[in-house]
């Protein structure tokens, strides 16, 4: 195992010199004497929320969000001026790539490959964003106009199919097996406005002031209403779909909340559980979480027990009841927030901030320890280290509950500051056997994120018997985790005859 003789000589000198070091609200104890956090990856505390980043907005001077989709690192938005690309790579510090400019807005997107099929108007456009600095659109199919007000105002896709709520007609379905030439090959009406879209291979769900409709499209030319539920709180504003369970966002006039149905036996939905929250505008769903906006606020709802969902997080946006859309990737929530652009929350269990000097400095918070040596930076930084809320796991990766930001900030310029030239510093994580999970133990390592992937850290090493991981890193990185292989994989042994 690699030795941490500087790390525990760091934690000695904090304990004897206490402010020597310039250090400001460190936990100044050793990990012998930690108490353990026994809080599992699968019994998440609460998470924390706090704004890290925003972009856009008119009381900025600049454009109206409408909506938003984020993949990988790009959030594609959509604004009352067309469609923008923002670099959110270090959410914090979003930067726009670029902008397709469209006429009256973009109300709706949604993202399939190098595909955004967003609304605008009357209209469904297709833009190619393979290419995020010059997105170029490809085709766009228009729909006759029938009655005022019937706005295309969601859409969902799934594989060759495009299904769009349109507010007075219902549902319309296009064929876009071809990009380049997009039609209109079937159509369901309903006798009560439509507000909300989502689909799987052969069921579309959809949200209005009748409820949940629920639509069996395996003949996409004649789709047929197989099911219904009316009895939701209210107006069933947006839909999200995972396996047989749909999750309604109900509102009207400050009543509503989050509806959960079994839609295992589509002629019978049955209501599962429902949580009152208030006018809830939008639902997403990801993993055993709903993330609703509900008068313009954030709600994160455990839905891990379907029969009785819990609010576990609240987040207070200042902005208006009526904004319908944010997308949530890992720890961080995007939500379109009109005037005020797009804000980009962060979740989390907590986080310390701490001065490192020249001359070195020495930061811990629940069973994390960061020691610097002198010289690390080449001026005085300003330290946070943040447990974020959840783990990112990839493939058969799995996280132990211990996933952390790092940032460094100068204190005259504000600039981010990166670790100095041929310079280390020590990392040490302490877990508990009940945070290891379904991780195998000797396969625990520290890896890093590096924009795209987990990268393991060539220094780390794991002290089953200590229950520590340890590593020197020799450069920076922003986000890091402690993750463990679910699976070994052994080599085939050849036996020359």
């Amino acid at each position: 195992m690699k030795k941490i003789s500087n790390l525990f000589s760091y934690i000695t000198l904090v304990l004897l010199l206490g402010l020597a070091w310039g250090v400001r609200g460190i936990l100044a104890q050793g990990p012998t004497e930690e108490v353990k956090d026994e809080v599992s990856s699968a019994q998440l505390p609460p998470p924390k929320i706090e704004l890290a980043g925003q972009v856009g907005g008119t009381v900025n001077g600049s454009w109206w969000v409408n909506n938003v989709s984020v993949v990988g690192n790009t959030a594609y938005v959509g604004a009352d001026d067309g469609l923008h690309l923002i670099n959110v790579s270090t959410p914090a510090i979003p930067i726009e790539v670029s902008y397709y400019p469209t006429i009256n807005g973009v109300g709706e997107i949604t993202l399939v490959g190098n595909i955004a099929y967003i609304l605008n108007g009357y209209t469904v456009r297709l833009v190619n964003v393979s290419n995020s600095a010059a997105p170029n659109e490809i085709s766009s199919y228009t729909f006759p106009f029938s009655q005022f007000p019937d706005d295309p105002l969601d859409i969902a896709v799934s594989g060759n199919t495009a299904y769009v709520a349109r507010y007075n007609t219902g549902l319309h379905i296009l064929d876009i097996s071809n990009l380049a030439d997009p039609s209109e090959i079937g159509y369901f009406p309903l006798l009560s406005p439509t507000l909300g879209v989502a689909a799987t291979k052969n069921k579309v769900f959809l949200s209005g002031y009748g409820g949940l409709h629920i639509i069996d499209s395996s003949n996409l030319y004649i789709p047929i209403e197989v099911g219904s539920y009316s009895g939701l709180m209210s107006w069933s504003n947006d839909v999200a779909v995972e396996g047989n369970r749909v999750y309604s966002a109900d509102g009207l006039f400050g009543f509503g909340g989050l509806s959960i149905i079994d839609t295992s036996g589509p002629n019978r939905p049955q209501m599962i559980g429902s949580i009152n929250l208030g006018d809830a505008m939008h639902v997403t769903v990801q993993g055993s979480h709903a993330y609703l906006l509900v008068e313009g606020d954030l709600y994160i709802v455990d839905i891990s027990h379907p029969d009785n969902p819990i609010e576990i997080g609240f987040y207070d946006n200042g902005v208006t009841g009526w904004i319908d859309d944010l997308d949530v990737q890992n720890n961080y929530v995007y939500v379109a927030a009109e005037d005020k652009g797009l804000q980009i929350l962060r979740l989390l269990r907590h986080k310390i901030t701490g001065g490192v000097s020249t001359s070195g400095g020495y930061l811990s918070s629940h069973g994390t320890y960061l020691a610097f040596p002198a010289g690390a930076f080449t001026d005085m930084v300003a330290l946070t280290y943040r447990h974020l809320w959840q783990d990112q796991d990839e493939g058969d990766l799995v996280g132990i509950g211990h996933t952390f930001e790092l940032e460094a900030i100068y204190h005259l310029t504000g600039q981010p500051a990166q670790l100095a030239s041929s310079q280390t510093f020590d990392i040490l994580v302490q877990y508990t056997d009940a945070e290891q999970g379904p991780a195998i133990e000797d396969t625990l390592a520290l890896y890093y994120w590096n924009g795209s992937q987990w990268l393991k850290e060539a220094s780390s090493a794991v002290d089953p018997a200590g229950n520590t991981v340890t590593a020197q890193p020799n450069h920076w990185a922003t986000l890091w985790a402690v993750l463990g292989e679910t699976r070994r994989t052994f080599l085939p042994i050849i036996l020359d005859k």
